[in-house]
């Protein structure tokens, strides 16, 4: 009898006996959005202001069938419910290294680099995919929103003191913009980094790519760090995307919960586009690469009480109790006295007394001294119908040939409206840069000399 008994037991289920555990299915790994204290407007305005700053930095390609194929692949993926209805849109800007970054809202850039060591169309979409997802999953905006208020991300309270109370200036003591597109894309975590590859996985996939292929481009990038075929910019490409453990096994176990497909989205055009990329010439280098900070080396020369400004396109140095400033969108350099600059009413900033230095891109591109100085002042007079050029004369600063151009103009200044101006213009690769030099009409004797010092203080890299 004990015998037929234990039979009986031995051939039910063991989910019928009382003491056994009911084994759980396996789930995917849920994905969040993260909770920021930015709008989704706020996200758009930043990914506008640091859209302008990356393409006065960096060069877009012009090129119709690179820029067709890289948007058709761009909005396949943004039309996939993973990429959480952003307005993306997709350029291609011509640098070396290994790098794509999607900004705050959409706006998207991939290097040429990226192109060159990808080894067909779909790794390429793996990495757009990757980045679109940080976007998706508000990644940029949930770091930003934890460290700053949204006035103090806008650049709108970095105001250098004592300038202007408008906040259209912001302290250029990181030299590179009030927004600064770094502060944008700052290094993720970890799990962001898993988070992004799992969402970009499936953004894959529902667009008709291998998702497998967003862990093969990591794994090729990652064999070739250390050797002497790994691309320019691999280390900061993986200091910016710290890996967040085995890609391709969390994505292959993430991929049996996806719908059973062919994926065949590829347009064919992967050759063709790498050819043509590869047919490029060098970057030009663009103005705001020139305003952007440079490791500030030690220069002999230097006035005492005098501060040193270095940024990638020249150094200059002035006066110890005036402030250096920028325009938010990484442009103009203001070197000013306290109340040397004041907001104009169209939102621009006016040189009241002190400095400005920026770059002038002409519209021929002349590399011509004369033409371009020309031109330059003419789209200065359109602006300004209170400006009368005095006299252009040769010269030289920081060792290279050089024009100066004497005006007087008008300003909002009540107590003293009338303006004296000496502008320097010397023609660089990045276009004329500019240097000019203001005080009211009844201070420039007393201002010249010290103005003067700070043009004998420029000096350009080469």
């Amino acid at each position: 009898m004990h015998g037929r008994v234990l039979v009986i037991a031995l051939m039910l289920p063991l989910a019928a006996l009382p003491f056994a555990k009911k084994q759980k299915s396996p789930q995917q790994k849920e994905v969040k959005v993260q909770k920021t204290s930015l709008s989704r407007e706020q996200e758009l305005q930043l990914g506008k202001q640091a859209a302008a700053d990356v393409e006065r930095t960096l060069e877009v390609v012009h090129d119709p069938a690179v820029e067709a194929w890289l948007n058709h692949i761009g909005q396949q993926l943004a039309k996939q419910p993973q990429a959480n209805a952003y307005p993306y849109y997709f350029k291609l800007v011509n640098d070396e290294s290994i790098n794509a970054f999607a900004l705050p809202g959409g706006p998207m850039y991939v290097h040429t680099g990226l192109i060159r060591s990808a080894d067909d169309e779909s790794q390429v979409a793996g990495v757009l995919a990757h980045e679109m997802s940080h976007v998706a999953l508000r990644h940029g905006a949930a770091q930003m929103g934890k460290a700053q208020t949204w006035q103090t991300i806008a650049g709108l309270a970095g105001a250098a003191a004592g300038m202007t109370g408008s906040g259209i200036l912001t302290e250029a003591v990181q030299m590179g913009g009030g927004l600064g597109v770094g502060s944008l894309l700052s290094r993720f975590s970890r799990g962001y980094e898993q988070d992004a590859d799992l969402n970009g996985a499936r953004m894959m996939a529902s667009a008709g790519y291998n998702p497998l292929d967003l862990a093969g481009f990591f794994e090729k990038l990652e064999a070739q760090m250390g050797t002497a075929a790994s691309p320019k910019g691999l280390e900061k490409f993986f200091a910016d995307h710290p890996a967040p453990g085995r890609r391709r096994d969390y994505i292959e176990q993430d991929i049996t919960f996806y719908p059973k497909k062919t994926y065949n989205s590829a347009t064919g055009e992967f050759a063709m586009v790498q050819k043509a990329v590869a047919s490029m010439p060098p970057p030009k280098k663009k103005p705001g690469a020139a305003l952007s900070a440079a490791q500030s080396k030690p220069r002999e020369g230097i006035p005492q009480g005098f501060r040193d400004l270095q940024t990638k396109g020249f150094a200059v140095a002035y006066p110890g109790d005036w402030k250096a400033a920028q325009t938010k969108s990484g442009g103009t350099v203001y070197l000013v006295p306290e109340g040397g600059a004041v907001q104009r009413q169209s939102g621009g900033v006016e040189l009241i007394a002190g400095a400005m230095i920026d770059y002038y891109e002409p519209q021929g591109g002349s590399a011509n001294l004369q033409t371009a100085t020309s031109e330059y002042l003419q789209s200065l007079q359109q602006g300004d119908r209170n400006m009368h050029v005095e006299n252009t004369q040769n010269a030289q600063i920081g060792g290279r040939p050089a024009l100066v151009t004497r005006l007087t103009t008008r300003t909002s200044f009540q107590q003293d409206p009338g303006q004296v101006v000496t502008v320097y213009t010397v023609a660089r690769e990045e276009g004329l840069w500019n240097l000019a030099l203001a005080a009211p009409q009844s201070k420039w004797s007393e201002a010249e000399p010290v103005l003067q010092q700070i043009a004998k203080t420029v000096q350009f890299p080469d």
